[in-house]
């Protein structure tokens, strides 16, 4: 069984003066800048980022619950994951919505939100040193890389955290399930996403952690 030693259970948001007072609100307008950078995009978009952080957020925190996580970890994770994808509204809004497959220089330019969304931190709460921070900052900066190395950092799996692990599943999860125009016919639904993931893309991941995840999704399927 794989031991987790990284989880961030040193700490507390929900207790953490620090994180109420300065930290918090720096998220909460960062959400609201994002959503307001959104209203340029057309009409038509379907992956709107700042519902997808809401969702990421919330898919972290069910996560770590299915797997016996603390609930000080679930929530210090929900938190971290939350403000992932920021840097995001510092990039040319025409850049998102295109019909045809974006190319590799295009999708490095658009992964370069992780390097903008350090910079909005740094900007903002360069001045504290807190915990909490570099968990954020870890699941900002390394959310697109993968196991092989092929990420945009081309960090590799003994370099990724495993908050990182399972932020990129989830990320790419809720990406996979919102149709695009180049995704044509493909199978979106929670079990098309799942093989996919599997079976042309199980190198990217931590397949471990990917097992769990699709267990809890597949039990959500069972309930509903």
């Amino acid at each position: 069984m794989t031991l987790y030693t990284d989880l961030p259970d040193h700490f507390n948001v929900e207790t953490d003066r620090v994180f109420r007072d300065e930290i918090l609100p720096f998220i909460e307008y960062e959400i609201l800048a994002l959503e307001s950078y959104e209203r340029d995009r057309p009409a038509d978009a379907t992956y709107i980022f700042h519902e997808h952080i809401h969702r990421a957020a919330r898919e972290m925190e069910l996560t770590a619950q299915h797997l016996g996580w603390s609930s000080v970890v679930c929530t210090n994770l929900y938190w971290a994951m939350l403000p992932h994808d920021i840097g995001k509204r510092k990039i040319d809004v025409t850049l998102w919505d295109m019909e045809d497959k974006p190319s590799d220089d295009i999708k490095n330019l658009r992964r370069s939100h992780t390097d903008l969304g350090l910079e909005i931190v740094e900007s903002a709460l360069g001045h504290l040193t807190h915990p909490f921070i570099d968990l954020m900052v870890d699941v900002i900066a390394n959310h697109h890389e993968h196991m092989d190395g092929s990420g945009y950092r081309g960090l590799c799996a003994d370099q990724l955290s495993t908050p990182v692990r399972l932020a990129s599943i989830i990320e790419s999860f809720d990406g996979y399930q919102v149709w695009r125009p180049h995704f044509g016919d493909r199978d979106i639904s929670t079990e098309g996403v799942l093989k996919r993931m599997r079976e042309e893309k199980a190198a990217l991941y931590d397949m471990t952690l990917f097992e769990k995840f699709a267990a809890m999704k597949r039990g959500e399927i069972e309930c509903s």
